[in-house]
This record gives C-alpha cells, structure tokens and sequence, in this order.
C-alpha cells in the first residue's frame, strides 16, 4: 500500500462533499484491512446504493453487517482489492452521511479464571449490595426486565440458565453476529440465529449471564450441581444473548459491536451489558456512539470500565466511555468457600492457572522452595536471576510479586526452565489472585499462609507434605467492599468522571459452559473469575431490580445514572481511613435497596470540576423530590484521597505502584444554604462553590463526595466530584524529562535519564545531538517518542531548513520525489520488536506508554531513523543530503486534532542536522555504559534504492501491542528538559487527522503562521495492513548500542510484548 492513498483516507477531499468521516483513522493499529461502516439517512436502502455506487467504481465487496432500524441504517462492508482512498470510493454516495473504519476489539481474558471458588451462602454473596433487602423488604428479583448480553455468547442449556431458548426459556432469544470460526486470523462473517456457545475456553459469556440472572437453586443434574445453590441478581430477568465472538474468542469489531447494540435495542432489550473493552481511549468510535445512541433512546448500556488498574490513571476504555452508558468499576466480593490443599494436614487455599490446571485429586507434590529468604527481603521478581538448581521433576515454590516484573506466565515460565513438574506461585499478601500460569506446566497460585508454611518447614530442616484436593471450605476476601486492585481508574481522557459507579467484580462465582469446565478440568460447570467484566452485569443486575421497581415509570437516562449514583456506597481504601478517589470508583459501590426505594433525584449526579483553566466553581444542583411527603435537606460533603500521578521534576505518568494516595490537596465546599425543604412532586435548587487546593505535586486528582441527608430515609445521597489542578491543556504529551522511566524501563537498555526523552539523537549510541552536526544515513541515528499521556494523534515529521534560495530546496526534494506542499513523515524503524518492523511516525490515536507489561499502556521503544520518509507517492525514500529538522507534534489534551491553532499541539523541535549518505565512520561514542545492554539486527533502509523498494507490505509494524489496539505508540522521551509548552518559534508544518465528523481537509500552520496546502493527511500507519517492510540490504551498526552477542540474540530476546486482549 502507498502512504499517500492512506492518507488520503482520513479525510474528504473537499467541504462540499455530503459524507462525513468519523472514528478511527483507516490505518490505526486497531482498523481492520478495508472495512468500513457507511451510515445511511434513515429509509434509504444502503444495500442497493452501495451496490450500485460500489459497481461504478468497478469495485467487488462483501457485507460484513448491517442494521436498519429506528435507531441506525448502516452497511459495514469488505472492499476487495485497492482501498486506499476510501473518500473517494464513497465520495458522492447517495443517501449516505457518514462512514468510519471498522476496528477490532480484543477477547476476554478475565484476571480469575476457572478458580473452584464458589459463593459460601447466596445471603453472604449480596449482602454489601442491598441486594438481599432488595429481594426481601421490596420482593424484586429483576422479573419482565430483559437484560441484553452482547458476549462470547450463551450456553443457554445450562440448567441455571433455563435449559433452553425462546418463550418461556430465561433466554428468550438472542443472535450470533459472527459464527463460530470467526477470530483474528480468520474476521470472516457467518451469522446465524443461535448465540449458543459451547466451545470457548473461557466462557465468558455465560459467566456474564449467569451473574446477571442465574438461578443455580434445587439443580440436581450431574455435572451441574453447584457446590453452594447461588442466584444471580436479578434472578427473574429475561435474558437476550448476543455472540460477538467466534470460537477462539478473540477478538470482534466495533461494526458488529455497534450492529449487536443497535438489534438488542430493537429487540426490546431494557439493558445491555458489554464486558467488553480496549485501552484509554476518546469516546469516538461507532460502538461507543451507538452505545450513547441507544442508551439516551432508554436501552441502558452499562460497560466494564477495564482491568488496567496497574497502569495508573486515566485507562478506563471503550466502550464505557460513552457519554450515553456507565462505566463500571470492579469491588472485591465478600466471602466465598475455596479450593484447599493439604500442606502437613492443614487446609491451605489455592486457585488454579487457566492455561494449565492439570494437577490430579489426591497427588503428592514434592516441594522445592526456589528462595527461602524471598519473602524475608520482599524480593518482587523471584525466579528471574535466583532459579534453584533442584527444581527438575519436582514443583517450584517462586513468591509473586508485583506485575510490573512479570506476570504468572513468565514466573511460571521460570519454573518451566527449571525442568520443575509443578508451578506453585504463594501470595505477597494475603490477597488470592486469579492465575493463568503457563501453558507448559500445572500452575497454582497458593494463598500466602500456605507458601509460608512450605518454607517454614523447610527452614525449620523438615520434608512438607503436600497433597492436591479439590475439596473446598469458607475463605474470607479480606479485601471485601474495596475497589479490586485490577479495576481500571479514570478520570476520562477530558476529565469527565468515569466509571461512573462499581459492581462486585473480584472472585465472582457463576455459569460456564460443558466446554469451558472440561478445559478447565471441572467436575461442574461453574467457576470464579474477576474483572470488570463481573462487575458490569452485577451492575446491570441491579440495575434490573431498579428497573422492575420504577416498571411504571421507566426513568430517563438522566434519571437511571442519578438514581445509581445518588444511592451508591463510597467506599474507603483498603485498609485506611481515607475514602478512595472519585476517579477509581467513582460513585461508589452500587446498592440496590437504596436505588429501589429512592425517591429522591439529584442532578447533576456527577460534578466533573476540570482542571485549573476550565475550573467549575460554581454549581447547582437540583433535588426533586418524588415522595408523597415533604421533606428536609441537609447539606454536607466529605473529601476523598488525593491521587498523585506524578513526581515533581518527572513527566511520566507513574503506575499503581508508585502512585501515591494523600489526604492533603483537597477542595473546599460550601453551600448556599444549609438545608432545604421540598413540597413533596416538587424541585428545589442550591448553589455548591468549589475552592480547588493548591497543587502540592504535579497535577493531582483531588475528590470527594457532597452528602445529602433527605428527613425520610435512613441512606445519605451522595454525589461525587472531581477535578485537576493545573493546565490540563499545557501538560507535556511527549515526555521530557523521566527519571523514572529511565530506571524503570531504559535501564535494561542501558539508556539513562538523558537519553529516554523524546527527541532525535546524534547516532545509535543515543548521544546528544548538537546543532549543525552531521547524521549519516548509512550509520543511523536514534529517535525516542516517549508518550505521558494519550493524545488524539502523535506525529514525527521532516522539515527541510532552508539556507539558501529556497527554490533549490524545495526543488531537490521534488526531485527525490516529496510532496513539499505536504508533511514530510519520517520511516522509524523498531529496534525492539521481533522482525524490527519499519513505519511512519504516526501515531492516530496515541495512546501513553507505561513502565512495562502488555497492552494497553505498554512500554516504549527504541527508533532508528536513517534518512528515509515517505515520498508524494507514500513509498519509503532516501531523503536527498541536507539540512533539516526533525519535528515531533501531538494534539494537546481537549483539542481536536483537526485544530490548525499552534497552541492546540506539544511541539519538540530537534537541534538542526546536515544529512549526508555514505560510509563515514562516527565519532568515538560517551556512551560505553549502554555498550552491550540491548541487542539488534535491525534494517534500516540506507540508500535510495533500497528506500524506493520497501513499500509498505502486510507486514505487522506496531510495537508490542498491534495485536491489541494500543497504536505502536510513540515510545521515547524528549529532548528538552523544560516545560511541556511548545517552543514559540516552531509550529506544526503538516497536516493532522481529524478525529472528529469534519469534512474539510485541516492542515496545521506552518511556521510562517500559512496553511500547507495538501490532499494527503496524517494516519497510522503501524498496523499489521500497511507495514513498510524492513529491507533486505546491510543495516546500520551502532559503535557501542545493540552490541557483541547479544546481536544474534535480538529476535528471541527483544520480542515485541504481547498484547493482552482485554474483555474486563
């Protein structure tokens, strides 16, 4: 594929032209290969339109989807053969209003699968929920309300779900959008009628359902007998089952996610529950509008929120950041009996890895402990450099430790190395996490208690006995009613409050289908998992009961988000005395008695209080009062934990285990009047002033809860708030200055504070680069695009310095083939992928990098540049010798990317550097310490015959999450060391990829303040459809980076990081 087709896709070539595009770019890592949703004005026949228009342009296609109801008229299709210029293709389209690329959403992968943890008592399971005095003082169990759950689908033959499917079934219908073959590696659509799902590992789906509306009571069926009788929260419920998912579940697409929204709403479905989601991203993609669509319309969706409460702040994802659904946060459960194995005749709990849970009723362990002083010294990553010599045939003791040094995976891998028989992982603290293990080996993760009394026997000199059983007894979550530690936190990317309230998502016990136990080696078909993707349908659950009690006045949006949030439970951190932030769970802990029985509303719900430049300091908010009675208001309010995201003198966003929580910088409050009295059927309104803190550490989330006592009820209402202080809009995008990062992450690099900032450097030894100095495009030289926070588009151009006449410059690149009219991208290569694929640096959305771990938010990587960009044809080309400027633009937090104002965009300008080709050796590097710390065998295209040949291909180009939708974001840090303001004498020179619906080409000014005339925009183009291929020619070498032996190593040890599918 050529750039310049690509690019051209993004935008509609003219204003005039009636089809808007909106969504993610064609080329974002997360777009599928020439699919698009086309939007049709309502009664059109999108079908013969788009066959006849499509005929016309002598292009074949195939529908993927399609919907045509009252809520949407949309035709999602495959285009086959050239795709590059979609607005041309649908330029002129009749009848058509919009169109958008189709893009993936990944599979579920619960935290806690498979685990045989069930609910010790049904009274137990909902007693920190009100849902138990739901059912017994207001007799609701969710009955003639029909809750939607778009899914891996549903194993409906369960008895605990009915048996069966149609009227007079629990599951009353449902569709399969996609058929069972349907994955990443085979996207081809076969509907049918029949969402059963009987063959995925996980079962993911039924589990969902089963929380919403299971009844597991008086089951006496063989392999379906639960070991304690349990119900789902609205047990009564209808349910409709939509599968989303083929087989290997994993991953859809956000056409047939949004076509599953739209026909649940249709077919009458009162809520819809999406456990289904992506990283940090901008609410604008066609699922999340269908999801906000259909929610206003009054089929509520509700969404998991994400289980990427590691990587810090702001990672809640699409689709429960619509504006018109509920972001759900996960709590931990309260009680559950447990699997336990015997250690010296003593129950110890444990749960099982889902990739391997083949240990055997009643076997012997022989037990190796790999580190008797591992949890004497808090050692984080046991295992990596202290493997015991003795572990082969025999299961390895290795103490967890924080994720950011490795999962269950690769500790277990550890074992695995170590010939060990057995993985058994015990606890850092006596939480029970939920485990996938290694697929190579049996892996357990043993409860703290246990671990301790295997290395206490061995110290004490002794042989511990061991004995596998799947005998279960009562465990107590000790983290009970706390926000689980995987729950992704906000704010939103514009500061909005989400999620917007939380369900019981840590160790939830439920459905699974025959398949999903005979893969997980259970005797029945029931199982524990955790993640936002519990917490969603015990939300929606809930919300059901509300629903069935209000069956006569069905509430409004508006009303259903108020009710929820006014009447949920804030809740305090783990183990403290300070209430956790507004932006980790929102409202609080959801409580269906509260919400059943409230007749108070208070709007707005949710005080979203910005940053310091868009401060609210002023609202007010209405109370209505629906009783039959008057009743008296009183007014207070209580704050919540300071969140500090980041350190002084660092720009890094930090991770969950160096965020700080704090009971200083908090808002002060005050109200208009003390209290209130309102006639009852009547509305009453009181003004709240705001006085944000001053800021202590670099924009800090501060929180609390305004509190409202209503005279006839014994529950406070509650409404939460939050904001920022600081400039949300000036905050660096790249990152400048991280000393953390480079301890963190560029130290296993050899890379030091100085050389992780975003910037382009001297060589690949990642020495300064100096004004006027020479880079040699056969040697290479480095590139870092480190991104602090996710933006709308990150871009790395070439901008050519003229000297003298300026004519000449322009004509030498207009010789070499470049459009001057038209940004100048640079072709990076990745020095730390597998294959060291090649791209333009461009990055539509850029989601932040983080430490490490998998997607979303992965860590940075390291960028060669060697003279190459992308020609007026969109081919790679050897830029002609010169002088230039390297560029580095990203579109500031609340701006649009199709601003053309200078201040909308953070802006690092490189020193000046002459470009020359040929073989001239460096000078002698300062760099020794990075010497042999990482390795490469990168290709870097050094000439320009080598450049003019490497097209872009289907080779994949993100780096480290392609597979997930974290765009190959720009990784690095920046070479400035001073604030995140753009530098008053640079200014973007090209133009950037809207995001939004405008159908005008936007260009960013040029420095000299002019808008660049061009018909080709900015896109990603790292994505496995259009990857620039590495060439075949010799690569630069670095005089001291990437050296010796570990060069032949890079393909197995430099191996892009796997992107984690997330279904929360």
């Amino acid at each position: 594929m050529q750039l310049a087709g690509i690019l051209s896709s993004l935008l509609l070539a003219t204003q005039a032209l009636a089809i808007v595009r909106r969504g993610a770019p064609a080329d974002a890592p997360t777009a599928l290969k020439c699919a698009f949703v086309i939007d049709f004005e309502q009664g059109a026949d999108g079908h013969a339109i788009l066959a006849k228009h499509l005929a016309g342009k002598g292009l074949q296609w195939s529908e993927r989807t399609s919907i045509n109801n009252k809520y949407a008229n949309f035709v999602s299709v495959q285009l086959v053969g050239d795709c590059q210029d979609a607005a041309s293709i649908f330029e002129g389209l009749s009848g058509a209003t919009s169109f958008s690329s189709v893009t993936s959403r990944p599979g579920p992968q619960p935290l806690a699968s498979d685990r045989k943890e069930v609910p010790f008592s049904d009274e137990l399971y909902h007693s920190i929920t009100g849902v138990n005095d739901a059912r017994n003082k207001l007799g609701l169990t969710g009955k003639g309300v029909t809750v939607a759950i778009i899914d891996t689908g549903v194993y409906y033959l369960h008895p605990a779900l009915g048996g069966g499917i149609g009227k007079g079934f629990k599951v009353v219908g449902g569709y399969d959008l996609v058929g069972d073959a349907y994955s990443i590696a085979d996207p081809t659509i076969t509907p049918d009628d029949d969402p059963i799902d009987n063959c995925s590992d996980d079962s993911h789906g039924t589990h969902v359902a089963g929380i919403v509306a299971a009844d597991a009571r008086n089951i006496t069926t063989p392999g379906y007998v639960p070991a304690v009788p349990f119900t789902g929260v609205a047990y009564e419920a209808n349910i409709l089952a939509y599968r989303v998912f083929g087989c290997p579940a994993d991953s859809t697409a956000s056409d047939v996610m949004a076509a599953a929204i739209y026909r649940a709403a249709d077919d009458g479905a009162d809520l819809i529950n999406l456990s289904i989601g992506g990283g940090p991203n901008y609410p604008e993609e066609v699922d999340t509008i269908a999801a906000e669509a259909v929610g206003k319309a009054g089929h509520f969706v509700l969404a998991s929120a994400g289980n990427s409460g590691a990587k810090g702040i702001q990672v809640t994802g699409n689709p429960s950041n619509s504006h018109g659904g509920f972001s759900v946060a996960s709590f931990d459960s309260t009680v559950t009996p447990s699997p336990y194995s015997l250690i010296d005749d003593q129950p110890y709990f444990y749960g099982l890895g889902s990739n391997n849970a083949k240990f055997v009723e009643g076997e012997s362990l022989d037990i190796v402990v790999n580190d008797l002083t591992a949890d004497d010294t808090d050692l984080q990553s046991d295992g990596a450099t202290n493997l015991s010599k003795n572990a082969k045939g025999k299961a390895l003791l290795l103490r967890w430790g924080a994720t950011t040094q490795g999962g269950s995976s690769k500790r277990c891998g550890y074992a695995l190395a170590a010939g060990a028989s057995h993985c058994i992982l015990y606890g850092n603290t006596d939480e029970m996490v939920g485990i996938a293990g290694n697929a190579g080996l049996p892996s357990m993760f043993l409860s703290r208690a246990g671990g301790l009394a295997l290395i206490a026997k061995v110290k004490a000199g002794g042989k511990p006995t061991f004995i596998f059983t799947t005998k279960q007894r009562e465990y107590q979550i000790p983290t009970a009613g706390t926000i689980s530690s995987f729950s992704s936190p906000g704010l939103s990317l514009d500061l909005e409050i989400k999620p917007d309230f939380g369900g019981l998502g840590g160790q939830v016990y439920s459905t699974v289908s025959d398949h999903a136990a005979q893969h997980a080696n259970s005797p029945d078909s029931y199982g524990t998992k955790s993640g936002t993707s519990m917490a969603s349908p015990y939300s929606a659950g809930v919300a059901a009961l509300l629903l069935e009690q209000r069956k006569n006045n069905k509430p409004s949006f508006e009303d259903l988000r108020a009710i929820l949030q006014n009447t949920a439970s804030p809740r305090k951190i783990f183990q403290s005395k300070s209430y956790n932030s507004v932006a980790y769970q929102g409202a609080g802990l959801v409580n269906a008695y509260y919400a059943g029985q409230a007749v108070t509303v208070v709007t707005p719900s949710a005080i979203a209080l910005k940053d310091t430049d868009n401060f609210k300091s002023s609202v007010v908010l209405t109370i209505r009062n629906d009783a039959t009675e008057d009743v008296t208001y009183t007014f207070g309010s209580f704050s919540a934990a300071t969140v500090n995201a980041y350190n002084v003198g660092d720009d890094f966003t930090l991770d969950a285990t160096t965020i700080s929580f704090t009971e200083n910088q908090q808002a002060s409050v005050e109200f208009s009047t003390k209290e209130v009295r309102v006639t009852k059927g009547q509305s009453a309104q009181v003004t709240v002033q705001f006085n944000a803190p001053e800021a202590l550490t670099p924009y800090p989330i501060y929180s609390g809860y305004l509190q409202i006592i209503p005279s006839n009820q014994e529950n406070a209402i509650h409404v939460p708030f939050a904001g920022v202080v600081g400039s949300y809009k000036n905050k660096a995008i790249w990152s400048r200055k991280s000393p953390s990062l480079a301890e963190r992450w560029g130290s296993q690099y050899g890379l030091t504070e100085q050389n992780v900032a975003t910037g382009l450097y001297a060589d690949l030894d990642f020495n300064p680069l100096s004004e006027g100095a020479v880079i040699n495009a056969t040697l290479g030289a480095g590139v870092m695009a480190v991104a602090s926070s996710t933006s709308r588009g990150g871009y790395i151009e070439i901008l050519p310095v003229v000297a003298g006449p300026a004519a000449k410059r322009s004509n030498d690149l207009e010789a070499a083939g470049f459009n001057t009219s038209a940004p100048i991208y640079a072709r990076l290569t990745d020095l730390v992928s597998e294959g060291n694929p090649s791209s333009p640096g461009l990055f539509v959305p850029m989601q932040r990098n983080g430490y490490s771990g998998a997607s979303p938010v992965v860590p940075p990587t390291i960028w060669a540049f060697a003279g190459v960009a992308y020609d007026a044809n969109g081919n790679p080309a050897l830029l002609p010798s010169g002088t230039y400027k390297m560029k580095f633009s990203a579109v500031r937090n609340f701006a649009s990317a199709s601003s053309t104002k200078d201040e909308d965009f953070d802006i690092i300008m490189s020193p000046t550097f002459r470009l020359v080709d040929g073989a001239v050796p460096p000078a002698a590097s300062s760099s020794a310490s990075i010497a042999s710390s990482t390795a490469t065998s990168t290709q870097v295209a050094t000439s320009a015959s080598t450049a003019s040949t490497a097209a872009p291909s289907g080779s994949a180009v993100t780096s480290g999450s392609a597979a997930t939708g974290s765009a190959s974001v720009a990784t690095g840090s920046s070479v400035a060391t001073g604030s995140s303001a753009a530098t008053g004498s640079v200014a973007p020179t090209g133009s950037v990829a809207p995001t939004g619906n405008s159908a005008a080409s936007s260009a960013v000014p040029s420095a000299s303040g002019s808008t660049a005339a061009s018909t080709s925009v900015p896109v990603v183009i790292a994505s496995p459809t259009y990857a620039a291929p590495a060439p075949a020619t010799p690569t630069p070498q670095p005089s001291n980076l990437y050296k010796a032996g570990a060069v032949s190593t890079f393909g197995s040890v430099f191996v892009a990081l796997a992107g984690a599918a997330l279904m929360f």
